[in-house]
């Protein structure tokens, strides 16, 4: 995966508090949740590298409906959405490693990616032509987000002139699931919550202690090529939801 650091920062800030994205309490009972470690009470001033407060809160809103909260985080809690946003500012958000060069024509789900612009631009003129839905995906209930992330991951109809709604559903998709299990030195995964759900126990480097030990459990918690136990030291961004 591509260098999280590199790419221009955009002068936005939020709050670092989930406030709401339509999920019913999560910033009430996140800080109970096993392997969170949030605080809920601070401020986060920290900048998007990539995304603006209303790109981040509808990645928020879509990103949790695909994976919400349950006994683990929801993808947003995970830090989804922060992977997202160093993606989309890294080299797979300028396109490094595709074949940019026409001819520039539909293909088939197995020919992958097949726009004449990066992903970043696929995904900042996507999301800013779903916000215009009225109410948008941050204003809908449960159900109502569900119903609506359906539809686009079956509609036939295009968002922009050059973006068809299955390819980016396709692109979100793929960047969520990637965010909630990558190692978390890609800033998603964060204390590991797609590794415990999966039971993955990570990139334990040896196992020198327990080696002789046979036919017993090893319950050995999951750990990241970084060999960080809490699953990274930056804490995920948390969105608060727009009046």
């Amino acid at each position: 995966m591509s260098n999280p650091c590199y790419g221009r920062k955009r002068g936005y800030s939020r709050r670092a508090v989930l406030a709401q994205v339509g999920l019913g309490g999560v910033a009430a009972t996140l800080g109970q949740l096993r392997g969170v470690r949030h605080a809920f009470a601070q401020d986060d001033g920290r900048p998007w590298y990539f995304l603006d407060d209303a790109e981040a809160r509808w990645l928020a809103a879509a990103c949790d409906t695909l994976i919400p909260e349950d006994e683990y985080p929801s993808a947003s809690q995970a830090g989804v959405v922060d992977f997202i946003d160093f993606q989309l500012a890294s080299d797979y958000g300028a396109g490094a490693g595709l074949y940019m060069d026409g001819p520039h024509q539909s293909g088939t789900p197995e020919q992958g990616y097949q726009f004449a612009f990066p992903p970043s631009d696929l995904f900042r003129n996507a999301i800013d032509a779903l916000l215009q839905d009225d109410p948008p995906l941050t204003e809908l209930d449960a159900e109502g987000r569900h119903e609506a992330l359906r539809g686009l991951s079956e509609s036939e109809d295009n968002l922009t002139d050059d973006i068809p709604a299955q390819a980016f559903f396709t692109e979100l998709r793929t960047l969520t699931n990637q965010g909630y299990f990558a190692d978390p030195i890609h800033l998603g995964n964060h204390d590991y919550a797609g590794w415990q759900m999966v039971g993955f126990p990570g990139a334990h480097a040896y196992y020198l202690s327990t080696v002789d030990d046979h036919n017993r459990h090893h319950p050995a918690p999951p750990m990241g090529v970084a060999h960080d136990r809490s699953g990274g030291s930056s804490l995920p961004r948390l969105i608060e939801r727009g009046e």
